[in-house]
């Protein structure tokens, strides 16, 4: 029996041996968890239950770390079932859209968990011996600006890399966010890049998320702490497209097989209907723990408001109808521009107007922008993820300066906007900080983007023939067909 053997496997295998090599040396188990407290708020929920329970030996839920696998089982059906499914729509490349978003996936999920663990560990050792002489713990000092507080305070209560990596449940569900951030940029790519180009893209595409990531929130300060509309939606967006600038052909959107077909659209709506029931977890999960409910209720009401606006937004702009995928757009775009602003204390009706405005900037650029950039584009993250996203940056940016300093507006649960913003009190300040992530994200995601793309592109291209069509990348059934090609049948995987 021969074997098979090309020089993506070769690299894809040196790549797995490495990451094994990486977990064996850093990181460990964090143990069982039982002996490991909840935050204050879920501990002493979990107190007064036990309290009042009758005796058993069974093991209590929180004792082995249990009440993150319901969020893990969501976070899995929102990116492996929803995203990878809402990709599905071009006619003949299912197999590449699932097994492509699954395998690079998988690679992203190992190499996100660790850099979201290394590089804040290595900051904070870096804190602890710079501010070795301040003393803990630390209060504001009026002479300092808001950054400097937020560093000194950062290093009296964050771990260091001498500790080693820690691995829990939780830090694989963080993880996810990283690959739902390559999933987004995936979406401009369809079609565009092989296997090997896709796995240097996924590996350049983590590595900047978590740089990015840590620079916006965990050393600047900013507030992502829930969907992570700056980090995920925002970057990933500008990556995908900074990278496709880059290895997009001539003319891909002329490519008859670059069109979705009644039964592909079918799965796709399926993924977009996963990602619908898993939204608030999605959501939620990165916020405080006592803000959870109040985030996920936020997040359902915005994207049930942009499902139903969905609807009323095509049949005003596109006069021949509606098509189902405007459902797709609509409830995505609801939740990107939901994502961060959920957990700013506003009231559900105003967050139903987030969710409407989202589906209306969706419609609006897919009717009049989107035919402009299809090259460069395939999916639509430009009017999916991208400028959703900068319109809940602007949401955010409304309610920082109108409600935090609580003069103007009255927000509810205002004694919980500490946890929220660790610059909480000064208004302007967070309003700075919120608007130079956003600006970090966009110039992070498309420069890194195109950088990739660069890197990308020596390592070849597909052929016009071979673009958004399996038969490249798999062995297809007999009755598939594609347009011919001179080299369009040399299989790369």
């Amino acid at each position: 029996m021969a074997i098979r053997i090309n020089i993506f496997i070769l690299v894809l295998l040196i790549v797995q041996i490495g990451v094994i090599a990486i977990y064996a040396y850093f990181a460990n188990h964090a143990g069982y968890g039982n002996q490991e407290k909840l935050d204050e708020t879920r501990q002493g929920r979990q107190d007064r239950e036990d309290a009042l329970r009758e005796p058993t030996p069974a093991p209590q839920e929180y004792e082995y770390g249990q009440p993150d696998l319901p969020f893990m089982f969501d976070m899995n059906m929102y990116t492996y079932l929803g995203m990878c499914l809402t990709m599905t729509y071009l006619r003949k490349y299912a197999y590449t859209s699932l097994g492509m978003s699954f395998l690079m996936g998988c690679l992203a999920q190992e190499w996100c968990c660790l850099l979201l663990q290394w590089i804040p560990l290595s900051h904070c050792s870096y804190l602890k011996t710079n501010f070795e002489k301040v003393g803990c713990p630390y209060g504001n000092n009026p002479e300092l600006t808001q950054f400097d507080n937020f560093q000194r305070q950062q290093s009296c209560t964050c771990d260091s890399i001498e500790q080693g990596i820690n691995l829990k449940v939780s830090d694989f569900i963080k993880g996810q966010y990283g690959v739902v951030a390559v999933m987004v940029s995936y979406g401009a790519l369809l079609g565009k890049v092989n296997p090997l180009q896709m796995m240097i893209i996924v590996i350049m595409n983590v590595t900047a998320y978590c740089g990015n990531k840590f620079l916006c929130v965990d050393y600047r300060g900013g507030v992502d702490n829930t969907g992570s509309l700056y980090t995920t939606h925002i970057f990933g967006a500008a990556f995908g497209l900074g990278c496709s600038a880059v290895v997009s052909g001539k003319r891909p959107s002329e490519n008859p097989d670059n069109a979705p077909r009644y039964q592909s659209n079918n799965y796709a709506i399926l993924g977009s209907l996963f990602m619908f029931v898993t939204y608030p977890s999605f959501n939620s999960y990165w916020a405080p723990a006592a803000l959870r409910v109040y985030v996920a209720t936020n997040t359902f009401a915005a994207i049930m408001a942009g499902g139903m606006f969905s609807f009323i937004w095509a049949n005003f702009f596109y006069p021949e109808g509606p098509t189902v995928m405007h459902l797709q757009d609509g409830v995505l775009a609801a939740g990107v521009a939901a994502s961060t602003p959920a957990c700013m204390f506003i009231e559900p009706v105003f967050m139903m107007m987030v969710g409407a405005g989202g589906a209306l900037v969706a419609t609006l650029s897919f009717r009049f922008l989107q035919p402009k950039i299809n090259d460069q584009d395939t999916q639509g993250i430009t009017s999916l993820h991208l400028l959703p996203g900068l319109f809940g940056a602007l949401v955010m940016e409304l309610v920082t300066i109108v409600g935090i300093d609580n003069t103007w507006v009255e927000l509810s649960n205002m004694n919980l906007m500490p946890t929220v913003m660790p610059h909480y009190g000064e208004r302007w300040s967070s309003a700075t900080t919120q608007a130079l992530i956003t600006g970090f994200s966009l110039f992070v995601g498309g420069i890194a983007g195109a950088i990739t793309g660069i890197m990308a592109k020596m390592t070849g291209r597909i052929a016009l023939g071979g673009s958004y069509s399996d038969h490249v990348f798999w062995i297809v059934p007999d009755d598939f067909t594609h347009i011919g090609e001179e080299d369009a049948d040399t299989k790369v995987m």
